[in-house]
């Protein structure tokens, strides 16, 4: 059954008499998302200001760092340095450290040690705040993590801008919402997406009494799963959800945080219009919201009418919101981390990855009886082709091999870039007289057939090794490095 709209009430603009407590709370996020992007940019020195736009002076929120020249003043006015001028552009800004306006950035004494700086006008409607980040890599700010950063910008911006809106800010703070920013540094340190929606489900007693507790999963506009939950009944209705049935579903589809208190003889429709009547008889859902994308919703019920109160929905807005933030850290650390463990300029996997990955390669390739074949080809040339033809025509050569031995050798095949002039292909379910078909081929090819490179002609030389599984043992890199050897040329390992 849907929701009753008699007893359905929004959040945003309703003032309960703990909404000041909820926006006070807010002040502990912001470290919070200042540790979120130190991780995110690798940064050594990370600080936020607000911005007071009727006296048009910085005020020091919250700063991290590992520098000893970060001595950021408490405030200072409008002017024409650079996080002045960022903030008028609306737009992020990057300076290097030979920029002569990195020295203009009124936060450090001296900008020695520090190679690269972003700073992040931070807006709402208006402007709220302004990001500085220095990292000690030179050129550590590409564009995607200039977009990163410009995301968790949006998130401070509006809890900036709900901080300003906050009534009776004055007054102390409920010991439960310090409770609450321990909760979220706890979520932040999840591993990974499963282990942070176990954590979610398991909000301790002393910051929202509830009994039962779900986390939701959208995917853009489809359907949605219960990811994880505790004390609901299980059913064909958590595993269906369509955006706008149930509340929530009208959370996710509003992507405001939905309170229902009361039902006395109506039936509650929680997840589903099909859904068995249950004992829940008041429930809370916010959305976990990052700027514009929908990750899911967490909702809680109580077997009680009015067992949940605004507050509880404004402490559950506020611990989706962090998980949300936490989400989006965990997608950029793997993000990260699977950029490391690829080439840059073919894309495949590299010898970093084969050496993170050797047990979760092995289990999969290594089954104790079919053979696994290890084939290396050194591109003996391909340095002193850069050196001749230029990087771009360097890199389009390589680019093409692979192309090349993906399309020549059959699948199951996997191809790795393990040195800076070879690369490694394994071979799986053939037996030896394929594989030395296969290779036989791939020389021929790369050996007796010039290469034509902006209608030059360009002749490989390569040399080949090949090493077998379990044939000649069973220890991946043992068997990589035999395959290598094989080739009779120095080892230069890439990163």
């Amino acid at each position: 059954m849907g929701i009753n709209p008699g007893h359905q009430q929004f959040s945003p603009g309703r003032k309960s008499e703990h909404l000041h407590q909820y926006f006070m709370a807010l002040s502990n996020i912001f470290s919070h998302s200042i540790e979120l992007i130190s991780n995110v940019t690798d940064a050594y020195a990370a600080v936020l200001y607000s911005a007071n736009n009727e006296k048009k002076t910085y005020h020091l929120k919250e700063y991290f760092s590992l520098s000893p020249n970060l001595k950021p003043p408490t405030t200072f006015p409008f002017g024409e340095d650079p996080v002045s001028k960022t903030c008028v552009s609306g737009k992020p800004m990057v300076l290097d450290y030979f920029n002569p306006e990195a020295a203009k950035i009124k936060i450090f004494k001296k900008i020695a040690d520090l190679k690269s700086f972003l700073l992040v006008p931070v807006i709402h409607d208006e402007l709220e705040g302004v990001l500085v980040i220095a990292t000690k890599e030179a050129y550590g700010f590409p564009p995607k993590l200039q977009k990163i950063v410009t995301g968790l910008a949006e998130q401070i911006a509006l809890n900036l801008f709900q901080e300003k809106k906050s009534i009776g800010s004055s007054e102390k703070a409920d010991p439960t919402l310090k409770e609450i920013n321990s909760y979220l540094r706890f979520l932040a340190e999840s591993p990974d997406k499963d282990t942070l929606a176990k954590h979610l489900i398991e909000i301790p007693a002393s910051i929202l009494k509830c009994d039962a507790i779900a986390i939701i999963r959208f995917e853009g506009k489809g359907p949605g799963k219960v990811w994880e939950h505790r004390g609901f009944t299980e059913g064909s209705s958590l595993h269906n959800l369509i955006q706008g049935t149930g509340i929530a579903g009208a959370c996710a589809k509003s992507r405001v945080p939905i309170i229902h208190t009361h039902f006395e003889n109506t039936l509650m429709a929680l997840f589903s219009s099909n859904e068995k009547p249950g004992a829940i008889k008041s429930a809370v859902a916010a959305p976990l919201l990052h700027g514009k994308r929908l990750f899911g919703v967490l909702a809680a019920g109580s077997l009680a009418m009015n067992g949940l109160s605004q507050f509880d929905l404004d402490k559950l807005t506020l611990i989706a919101s962090g998980a949300a933030s936490s989400l989006i850290l965990i997608e950029t650390k793997n993000q990260q981390e699977n950029e490391k463990n690829r080439d840059p300029i073919t894309g495949i996997y590299n010898h970093r990855f084969l050496i993170n990955y050797h047990r979760t390669v092995s289990q999969k390739i290594f089954d104790g009886t079919s053979p696994v074949f290890f084939l290396t080809v050194q591109l003996t040339n391909l340095p002193s082709l850069y050196e001749s033809h230029g990087v771009r025509s360097g890199d389009f050569i390589l680019r093409g091999l692979v192309s090349l031995i993906s399309k020549q050798v059959p699948s199951p095949r996997n191809i790795f870039k393990y040195s800076d002039n070879s690369l490694l292909i394994m071979i799986l379910k053939r037996d030896r007289a394929e594989v030395d078909a296969i290779e036989s081929r791939l020389k021929n090819l790369f050996n007796d057939n010039p290469l034509s490179v902006n209608e030059i002609s360009i002749q490989l030389k390569t040399t080949w090794g090949l090493s077998s599984y379990p044939e000649e043992g069973e220890d991946l890199h043992d068997l990589i490095g035999l395959s290598w050897a094989r080739t009779a040329q120095p080892l230069k390992v890439t990163s």
